[in-house]
């Protein structure tokens, strides 16, 4: 019971973030890498700090790691085939490259944004860890 509370404390957690982005502002298209990142990363965050005991708590490079593959799958799939529903039945996002040309601009640029400030981090953690 208290794993499902917990679920559901995440849930009510991210559906309020999701309704504070869901202004006009941002397109739908660009909300999903944002999206996708708070939701993967903040059910992680819960996971690892409630049910994790201290020793198997996730580090620094795991973490990075986790944003590197959620970025790269996310835009992978994003781009090609887009997103469905859990039984491919029904589209809930098509693929990036049906919206428009600014829209493809600022999403990739949002991935590769994300992806790339991993993945430096990553690299300077290690070089510092090396010295």
């Amino acid at each position: 019971m208290e794993g499902v509370c917990g679920w559901a404390v995440l849930i009510a957690i991210v559906g309020a973030l999701t309704a504070l982005t869901g202004s006009s502002i941002l397109s739908p298209v660009w909300r999903v890498p944002l999206l996708l990142n708070v939701f993967a990363l903040g059910g992680f965050a819960y996971v690892n700090f409630t049910g994790e005991p201290a020793g198997n708590r996730m580090n620094i490079a795991d973490w990075l790691n986790r944003i590197q593959w959620i970025n790269g799958l996310g835009l992978l799939l994003h781009a090609t085939i887009g997103f469905f529903t859990r039984d491919g039945m029904r589209q809930l996002l098509p693929s990036l490259w049906s919206a428009p040309v600014m829209d493809v601009v600022i999403t990739v640029g949002i991935y590769a944004l994300l992806f790339a400030a991993a993945t430096a981090v990553a690299l300077i953690l290690k070089q510092r860890h090396a010295d």
